[in-house]
């Protein structure tokens, strides 16, 4: 028969408890876009962002631009985090069936942005022909387009009125 100290059992919680703990950070992290550090200021990797809210993402190698055109289509990941932030006791079921017939999301889900057009180098953006100001430059690292935070969430993610 095993004997198992006070000490012993303290130990393996522990483990379990921390093991659990970094398994769900990096779940999250997974689905958080990339962030470097540039200048003091930490930029978003663009792509990822734009997929995960919804958007196609064509670069244009003559003009050092990418121009994001919103599709509707945001990943289920993304839309059960945007829903579950609101209300908890939401129906499964509804949530289920909006994820299975790939619907367009309501109005109230749609971003600010429908089409975003930015160029490397340039606080300057567009959205649907708007000329807009950013507070930081989109950067190019490692062939990877990285935006100021900013773009993201007042141009790129949904407004919840949950």
């Amino acid at each position: 028969m095993i004997r198992v100290t006070k000490s012993k059992m303290f130990v393996l919680l522990a483990t379990l408890v921390l093991s659990l703990a970094f398994a769900g950070v990096a779940s999250a992290a997974a689905a958080m876009p990339k962030t470097i550090k540039k200048d003091g200021m930490e930029l978003v990797h663009l792509r990822q962002a734009a997929e995960m809210y919804g958007y196609s993402v064509k670069w244009d190698g003559k003009e050092n631009s990418v121009t994001l055109m919103y599709t509707g289509k945001m990943t289920e990941d993304k839309m059960m985090d945007d829903k579950m932030t609101g209300d908890n006791t939401m129906d499964n079921k509804m949530l289920d069936d909006k994820m299975a017939d790939n619907k367009m999301m309501d109005d109230s889900m749609k971003p600010a942005g429908q089409t975003i057009k930015l160029w490397i180098g340039s606080k300057k953006i567009t959205v649907d022909g708007k000329k807009i100001n950013l507070d930081a430059a989109a950067v190019l690292d490692h062939n990877n387009t990285y935006v100021s935070p900013a773009l993201v969430t007042k141009y790129m993610k949904p407004a919840s009125n949950m």
